[in-house]
């Protein structure tokens, strides 16, 4: 299975996902992030790369790159992110996606507790990747992991709880 990435305006994400997929053999989706939102005191769901869209298939590159010209809906789309005929997603990279995003392509918020000053997650898919995390805003409950991907630093949802 070979993966691309696509350049795309911020708003038609989800609307690209869904026109690329009414196409055999291609799985397009937009990374998501579940955080907790403040205001309403709620988990919610927003963009974890704005802009980007993620596209799987067994094409060839440019069988891909063909397949993509012919098609007929090319509103939002900006440009395909590759390196002289090479996809831009390195294995590392397609690696860290397997692991971190659920099924629905959302990376779940994750829940722990402080211990000596140090963040312990308890449940979720950063158990166990706590090194990774630099930096805790604990009022929007964000953290900051030691990833680079697309030229960001991941941010990921995490909900602390004070243990006794």
């Amino acid at each position: 299975m070979n993966w691309y990435v696509l350049f795309v305006q911020t708003l038609y994400e989800d609307k690209l996902c869904s026109f690329l997929n009414r196409s055999k053999g291609i799985q397009a989706f937009s990374a998501k992030l579940e955080y907790y939102r403040r205001d309403r005191k709620t988990n919610e769901i927003k963009s974890l790369f704005p802009g980007y869209v993620f596209v799987k298939t067994n094409l060839a590159q440019l069988e891909f790159n063909e397949w993509l010209r012919k098609q007929e809906i090319k509103k939002g789309l900006i440009k395909q992110l590759q390196y002289d005929h090479v996809s831009a997603l390195q294995k590392e990279e397609i690696q860290i996606l397997n692991v971190l995003l659920n099924e629905n392509h959302v990376l779940p918020m994750s829940y722990g507790h402080l211990e000596n000053d140090k963040i312990v997650i308890d449940e979720g898919t950063l158990k166990g990747l706590e090194s990774y995390i630099v930096k805790y805003d604990k009022r929007n409950r964000l953290a900051s992991l030691d990833l680079f991907f697309l030229n960001q630093r991941w941010i990921a949802g995490v909900s602390l709880e004070r243990k006794e």
